[in-house]
């Protein structure tokens, strides 16, 4: 493979081209309404927040590949898992990007596919940062093949990038020109070198365990040479595929946050450690993500995450496991 060519012809292939030009469709949209002060909406608490534009986003995308990717399904973060465009209406008026242009052959080999295709999709990644003003936000899709996530790609509008990742290969793609460059999960040796991205502690572990997240907080802030909170969970999977951030860490993700990123992470030679935090979630779709680039142990941010993922279990077999009944 080129760098500036990516063949069509696998499976895997045509579907991370069908998710990059799914992300590239919204990316034009994204950035017409962001920093209008969307009205903000709250789905379990005022920590998560939800605008109209993640739903329209979604309802655009969901439209996009009921046209050409007919009869799969979609697990997405505002909607039902069923694909219907009789769902989403009529949303021409909001996609603002140029015709779309896929190859006959891509089209050719995912047509016959149907259910056993299932697209993960986020909206709009990081919608506090999106509804804020701020600009680290994205899009990103992971799509399964019979169950196993095999192609990905997270655009970020505002840099005008999309990562993409089929099952071989991680590449960045400008928006403007289409060129494209193959990366690989490279970046700090060390722990004390890396920028850890984390949402660990939040507000929830502070409330129910104060002492021990307190603990953690100061182990790993100890531990690397920075922390930081950058606000869009799949956006720093594919900064760490990249190279650019040293460690991604979070304890509390859903499918459609990891998805695509751990895929990516995983195709561009890095280490995922993907826990069930008490989920019955497969690998790749769990909450508890730490993840790093090729050259990169992190063998903190991993300690801490099993210790929180033991913790969880104990929790669950103490009030008596639901899965299990």
């Amino acid at each position: 493979m080129s760098e500036n060519s990516v063949s069509p012809l696998s499976i895997p292939t045509a579907l991370a081209e069908l998710a990059a030009t799914a992300t590239t469709l919204v990316a034009p949209y994204l950035r017409s309404v962001a920093r209008s002060a969307p009205e903000v909406g709250l789905k379990q608490d005022i920590h998560d927040p939800v605008t109209v534009h993640d739903q329209r986003t979604e309802a655009i995308i969901r439209w996009f590949l009921a046209k050409f990717a007919p009869g799969c399904t979609v697990l997405g973060e505002e909607m039902g898992e069923e694909l219907d465009p009789e769902l989403v209406g009529d949303i021409s008026e909001y996609v603002q990007a140029p015709a779309v242009a896929l190859s006959e052959q891509v089209i050719d080999v995912i047509a016959p596919l149907r259910s056993r295709v299932r697209w993960i999709v986020d909206p709009i990644d990081g919608t506090a940062n999106f509804a804020s003003g701020l600009t680290y936000f994205g899009t990103s899709i992971g799509v399964e093949l019979d169950g196993e996530v095999v192609a990905g790609a997270i655009s970020v509008p505002f840099n005008y990038e999309i990562f993409v990742a089929d099952d071989r290969h991680f590449w960045h793609e400008d928006e403007r020109d289409g060129t494209r460059k193959l990366l690989t999960s490279r970046g700090p040796t060390t722990e004390t070198e890396a920028l850890l991205a984390t949402y660990y502690p939040g507000v929830h572990d502070l409330n129910a365990s104060p002492d021990l997240s307190l603990a953690h907080e100061k182990t790993l802030m100890n531990a690397y040479s920075t922390v930081r909170r950058p606000g869009a969970g799949a956006v720093d999977l594919a900064m760490v595929a990249a190279g650019w951030i040293g460690v991604s860490m979070a304890t509390a993700l859903k499918p459609w946050d990891v998805a695509a990123g751990i895929h990516m992470v995983r195709v561009a030679g890095g280490s995922v450690l993907n826990l069930p935090m008490g989920t019955d979630l497969p690998d790749g779709l769990r909450p508890g993500v730490v993840a790093s680039g090729s050259t990169l142990q992190a063998t903190t941010a991993e300690r801490v995450l099993r210790e929180l993922d033991a913790e969880a279990d104990a929790s669950l077999a103490e009030a008596g496991n639901p899965l299990e009944d």
